[in-house]
């Protein structure tokens, strides 16, 4: 297996002699491209298992093998300084063996704070547009700052697109047994946000607009979903998907600080929560992308169905996104 693997600044490729044999050479990059402006790092030898580089900006590896072919490594994390839960979704193998090219799709919490850096290295991404799938109240008190050569566009998922502005203050509870059944059920909405979905696969597949960037205020739930169902499109496995849903796990407390913000916006109460009862929203649990599915598959039949009958997906528009976003 090949792996990356970041501490700060410092990121390694390790490797087993099985998927990189010897006189492969290893290239460092800042774009997924083979074809693109590249640095040599080494030529692998037999004793040769990993290579060392220090770059706190993403990189990608581009391994050249003997007989010619390439194979782009890039970084399922990667470190932003404003913003959490940035990952590439690249990488993953689907049912046929064809892997999901990296650096074509991209997930993130908000971008509010981004820094002057942070939006360089959007750029150096190559990102083409960001889909920002919250609300309207959401985006009026946490704008994203505007990115040069990127655009932004409000694609809401699971709320209207012409919902008010004016941020209401409403009764939060002070109980953490009501938020698990509250999940499911935005779940269930978000399904139903078929028109939001297509809006999105059309600027994807018929303009090819990739790199892009999606993200809502976490990058967990309405980010979770529609990278599910990209990745489905894609026929990544389920549990490939589902493994991929749980990674946000590692940034829970940072969700938590968000809710924290949220709270004390909109709760009309002059008690203080407790931000620990807000746990169950803050965590990316398998069961409620499975119910997501369940209700695709209650009214289609499968994800499958519900992406072609329901969002209105052809079967040239998936064999023209399986051509761009696949490679092997």
């Amino acid at each position: 297996m090949i792996q990356t693997n970041r501490h700060g600044n410092q990121l390694t490729l390790t490797w087993s002699p099985t998927d990189i044999l010897a006189g492969t050479i290893i290239f460092q990059s800042n774009t997924a491209t083979p074809t693109s402006s590249k640095k040599q790092l080494l030529v692998v030898d037999q004793e040769t298992k990993l290579v060392l580089v220090t770059d706190d900006t993403p990189v990608f590896f581009i391994i050249q093998h003997p007989d010619g072919t390439h194979t782009v490594i890039g970084e399922r994390t990667i470190p932003l300084e404003g913003c959490f839960n940035f990952r590439d979704l690249g990488g993953y193998v689907n049912t046929a063996g064809k892997t999901v090219k990296w650096g074509k799709l991209y997930r993130s919490s908000l971008l509010t704070n981004i820094t002057e850096k942070d939006k360089d290295t959007l750029e150096k991404l190559g990102v083409s547009w960001i889909c920002d799938l919250r609300s309207t109240s959401e985006i009026a008190a946490k704008p994203t700052p505007a990115i040069a050569h990127i655009k932004n566009r409000h694609i809401p998922i699971g709320t209207a697109k012409n919902e008010s502005t004016e941020s209401q203050k409403i009764d939060i509870p002070d109980d953490h047994r009501v938020y698990e059944p509250l999940m499911g059920e935005s779940y269930r909405v978000f399904a139903q946000s078929k028109d939001g979905f297509r809006e999105i696969f059309t600027d994807i597949i018929e303009k090819e607009e990739v790199p892009f960037l999606f993200h809502c205020t976490a990058g967990k739930d309405r980010t979770g979903v529609l990278g599910a169902l990209l990745l489905k499109l894609l026929d990544v496995p389920e549990n490939t998907i589902l493994a991929d849903y749980e990674l946000t796990n590692q940034y829970a407390d940072n969700i938590l600080g968000e809710m924290q913000g949220l709270v004390n916006a909109f709760s009309n109460s002059e008690k203080k929560i407790d931000v620990e009862n807000f746990r169950p929203m803050a965590e990316a649990r398998p069961a409620y992308l499975k119910i997501a599915f369940d209700e695709m598959q209650k009214e289609y039949g499968s994800v499958d169905a519900y992406l072609e009958k329901g969002i209105g997906i052809t079967p040239s528009e998936k064999a023209k996104f399986q051509t761009m976003m696949l490679e092997g």
